[in-house]
């Protein structure tokens, strides 16, 4: 049995609110200046955000600040990310 809770599907109205959050962070489109590596992965990370109870296009805006703040501050938190992903992967039958 999954312990995700039905609230994380990531359904239509998910994709369009991760979609405005990466576009107003200037990670979403031809005249944005991230390179594709971190458009990808600020899209990766937003749906897990997502799935993980941020509903609105400010905790998303958060979650993505708190992250740069991370990254620039030399946390680990890619390692974090992984374990969580793993512990998703074992959670949901290894598909």
């Amino acid at each position: 049995m999954s312990s995700t809770p039905a609230a994380s599907h990531f359904d239509k109205a998910g994709f369009k609110l991760v979609r405005e959050a990466l576009r107003t962070a200037g990670l979403r489109g031809v005249d944005s200046d991230a390179s594709s590596d971190m458009k990808r992965d600020a899209s990766i990370f937003l749906t897990a955000q997502f799935r993980g109870g941020a509903r609105t296009k400010t905790a998303l805006l958060e979650a993505l600040d708190r992250r740069s703040r991370l990254a620039t501050a030399g946390a680990p938190f890619d390692h974090i990310s992984k374990e969580g992903a793993i512990e998703r992967w074992k959670d949901v039958g290894r598909r």
